[in-house]
């Protein structure tokens, strides 16, 4: 039996996947056609940081039979729904400084073997990449690595019927690696886990208490009479998703928050739709029909970055650029973002604020309004009341996915002052 290979996201797979499944070795399987016979039917299950975590609570009995019945589950990522029994939520390291991003093995593994896990700890001498925190291991679980002073952010947890959980609370492993040129032997040694390995040493230590308690969050409560206008988030499940929709900081910003699937049954005209950023374009594109309704019904559709707006919304043409996500590194140098002019969306933000790194730029249609503009003065960002008798807001910048990931902290200040003023004209939109 091969593994499932969750595709969650859109366009191609990793080549190491793509590899492993032309040698037979990995299935590569949508999520929306994830099924418990689907589960049940192969050996190991490999998600990632794109993964619908809302999905897969709909899947939990079927989850856990497939554990029982000797199951191996591969998970990245913060763990912020309660998948499996016994498990808690994601905890973040606080303030973390340099030292706490130190990456130790404790237990040697076949998963972390043919390479030097320290390289791993820093990209360009830059820490935190690996993980900022951990899926609290529970009782039974032999902690593989540590990082700083002990918090376990890989480790395997034996289910009794000889399934098992492997917890990496980062993006995907193979990813990372991928960026230090050994993906391919990372991805590898993943599906071998997953497909049987060995699972974890005898002599090993095991978690011998609960973890800290914690609570998973849970979806805004829904507020506003249908008729009123209302600031509705697209929560796609993913993990930055769920945290910053659902988190203290800005849970009270939204009226709703809703899956891409459920915006036929939920968006009225009076709605601003916000389409929180790296939303898996495929989920959109599927509403590309209800949106372009609800454009031409008068209502505001959001579209924060690396969702490919694209794709899915009238007029937006985007032409997406290699990333620099190093160029702070250089002394003096400056990415050029600016803030294009006054708009009540933009108060209260400057430079600064917009700046971290690009993924693209957009042609703006005749009339609409550049709100940010790059180095070369393309727009970034901005504001189209032109096309439609509604109104479009796009922007490449992808604040949610960084905040949700807890690190970059301009994209924090950028929604601190972002989403109150998007809030605010929704609130000036309402009837008296």
């Amino acid at each position: 039996m091969s593994v499932i290979w969750l595709h969650s996201g859109h366009g191609q797979p990793p080549e190491p996947i793509r590899d492993a499944a032309a040698a037979g070795r990995v299935t590569v399987l949508p999520q929306a056609e994830l099924t418990e016979a689907a589960l049940l039917a192969h050996r190991g299950l490999v998600t990632g940081m794109l993964c619908d975590q809302d999905a897969m609570m709909a899947l939990r009995p079927a989850l856990a039979r497939f554990l029982a019945a000797g199951g191996r589950w591969v998970f990245n990522g913060h763990l912020l729904r309660p998948l499996v029994e016994g498990l808690a939520p994601y905890q973040p390291i606080p303030a973390p400084k340099r030292s706490d991003f130190a990456l130790t093995a404790q237990v040697a593994h076949p998963i972390f073997t043919g390479f030097d896990l320290k390289k791993l700890e820093a990209n360009k001498g830059v820490a935190g990449f690996y993980g900022r925190g951990a899926n609290p291991p529970p009782i039974g679980a032999v902690i593989l690595n540590t990082l700083g002073a002990g918090v376990p952010v890989d480790w395997i947890w034996p289910q009794p019927g000889g399934g098992a959980f492997f917890s990496h609370a980062g993006n995907d492993l193979g990813q990372i690696a991928t960026m230090h040129g050994i993906g391919a032997r990372v991805w590898g040694n993943l599906i071998d886990w997953a497909a049987g390995g060995a699972c974890v040493p005898d002599d090993a230590p095991r978690v011998a208490s609960e973890p800290a308690p914690g609570s998973f969050t849970t979806a805004p409560p829904a507020r506003s009479a249908p008729e009123a206008p209302r600031l509705i988030a697209v929560n796609a499940g993913t993990y930055y998703h769920i945290e910053t929709i659902e988190g203290a900081r800005y849970r009270d910003s939204f009226d709703l928050a809703i899956a891409p699937e459920q915006i036929g049954a939920v968006l009225t005209p009076e709605d601003v739709l916000f389409v929180t950023c790296r939303t898996p374009p495929q989920r959109m594109i599927a509403q590309r029909g209800l949106l372009a309704a609800h454009l031409a019904a008068g209502g505001t559709v959001v579209a924060m970055g690396e969702s490919r707006s694209d794709l899915w919304l009238p007029h937006v043409a985007f032409t997406p650029t290699e990333t620099n996500w190093w160029w702070w590194l250089t002394p003096g140098a400056e990415l050029g973002v600016r803030v294009a002019g006054p708009h009540p969306l933009l108060e209260g933000l400057g430079d600064a604020d917009v700046t971290w790194h690009l993924h693209g730029w957009f042609a703006p249609p005749e009339g609409a309004q550049v709100l940010v503009r790059d180095g070369a003065g393309r727009a970034v960002a901005y504001e189209d009341s032109c096309t439609t008798p509604g109104r479009i807001i796009v922007t490449s910048l992808d604040p949610c996915y960084h905040h949700g990931s807890r690190f970059m902290p301009a994209t924090t200040r950028f929604l601190d002052r972002f989403l109150p003023n998007l809030r605010q004209l929704v609130l000036e939109e309402s009837p008296a």
